[in-house]
């Protein structure tokens, strides 16, 4: 029960700066404190013995920090990042469920690495579901509040410059 304790704060403290990070008006800041906020989710799956969730956010953390040292990151880079995500989620297997973190930010890390911001939103959405299952199934509860609130950011963002333009509504 205290693991379990500790683990939603930590998620707590994950989810403020991760909030925090969308209020920074530079790639470089955003991606700063989203490592941040990485590592303390990390470190709130390895509380709730969730290790695909916590080494699928260390991935995300090497991540951030090489699509924040790059305007453009190289694609071998990118392949590097994502065989690392694969390697990391096939050590910890242990049924479907385990892969859904991997699946969520691979997706995401291509998109985004795209660059096209109608893809990383959708793919945002889609990486929101899988995370939402996991987090239920691993008892991340604090996790699974900031999943929806991503989800609910995207899903804005989605219609305001995806759907609602492309339609003309006012």
């Amino acid at each position: 029960m205290l693991n379990f304790i500790i683990a939603q704060v930590f998620g707590g403290i994950a989810l403020v700066i991760l909030i925090i990070s969308f209020q920074k008006n530079n790639k470089v800041n955003l991606l700063k404190y989203q490592m941040v906020s990485s590592l303390l989710y990390s470190v709130q799956y390895a509380f709730l013995g969730a290790l695909p969730g916590c080494f699928m956010n260390l991935a995300c953390m090497l991540r951030n920090f090489i699509f924040k040292k790059y305007q453009k990151v190289p694609l071998y880079l990118l392949l590097i990042v994502v065989f690392l995500m694969i390697i990391l989620s096939m050590s910890t297997f242990n049924g479907f469920i385990s892969l859904l973190p991997m699946f969520a930010v691979v997706f995401y890390s291509i998109a985004l690495w795209g660059g096209n911001l109608k893809t990383i939103r959708l793919t945002e959405i889609v990486s929101c579901l899988l995370y939402i299952i996991y987090n239920i199934y691993v008892g991340a509860i604090i996790g699974l509040v900031a999943t929806f609130i991503e989800m609910l950011g995207a899903m804005v963002a989605f219609y305001r410059f995806n759907i609602k333009n492309v339609q003309g509504i006012k």
